[in-house]
């Protein structure tokens, strides 16, 4: 994946970020919640939407390679109807192991996109314990004074 641009908009609290992967451009966004106002980071907002994109990348990627897993399980199965397919040949093998890694490759695409996913929601929540953490640091030096 490349990275090709980011933009955040003060006024709308609206984070975009563009990627480019096998040869498409892809797009995420992130909206800053109304109530973070004061709080608004420019960084913390690209950084989700740079993961929503590149969950978007995956997504497109994770369809072509189903596509060829599909096409392979279809052949494979062709195969196996002649009555005189040997499933102990050599080339059987082989077969069988291509099948198994296509099917490895969509399903690792898969867990990436998942774990993406996971990352987002953990960046929100680090994010508002930071937040809930500069405001009792704010309320504290209030009393102090």
């Amino acid at each position: 994946m490349k990275f090709i641009n980011s933009s955040y908009d003060p006024e709308t609290g609206l984070s975009t970020v563009t990627m480019q992967h096998l040869g498409i451009k892809f797009f995420g966004s992130a909206q800053l919640h109304p109530d973070d106002k004061e709080n608004a980071s420019k960084y913390g907002g690209c950084v989700i939407a740079e993961l929503r994109a590149a969950i978007s990348a995956l997504k497109y990627e994770r369809t072509i390679a189903k596509q060829k897993a599909d096409e392979a399980i279809d052949f494979m199965k062709a195969c196996e109807g002649y009555a005189n397919f040997d499933k102990d040949s050599p080339t059987a093998k082989v077969m069988y192991r291509q099948v198994n890694r296509r099917i490895k490759r969509v399903n690792d695409i898969t867990d990436e996109i998942n774990n993406l996913m996971k990352e987002i929601q953990e960046q929100i929540y680090k994010r508002k314990i930071v937040i809930n953490a500069i405001k009792r640091k704010k309320e504290l030096s209030k009393k102090d004074k």
